[in-house]
């Protein structure tokens, strides 16, 4: 039972983690983009590149400060870490490319 309460726990957290990390990114973006350009840009590209953002920091970082844990936790390898980071860059620069 206490480890199915950690879960829900972990679960609460995960979500406001990843609020919270939307949040940021997407107001540093429109930021950006409305210093460049003068008018705030926000596309759906751009959020799924921050979810990959998440997603990565999620499993590298977050997961092993929270309250789950579990012997299947591990970290992403470098190449996979490498590639979502080249995908979510080039989904939040693909709003330049399609002005």
């Amino acid at each position: 039972m206490m480890k199915f309460a950690s879960f829900i726990v972990e679960l609460f957290r995960l979500c406001i983690l990843l609020v919270l990390t939307l949040f940021i990114l997407g107001g540093a973006e429109r930021f950006v983009y409305q210093s460049i350009f003068g008018q705030p840009v926000y596309n759906w590209s751009m959020a799924l590149g921050n979810v990959l953002i998440f997603f990565m920091l999620y499993r590298n970082h977050f997961q092993f400060k929270g309250w789950y844990k579990s012997e299947k936790n591990i970290k992403l390898t470098l190449l996979t870490t490498r590639i979502i980071t080249v995908i979510s860059l080039g989904l939040i620069l693909l709003p330049i490319g399609l002005s």
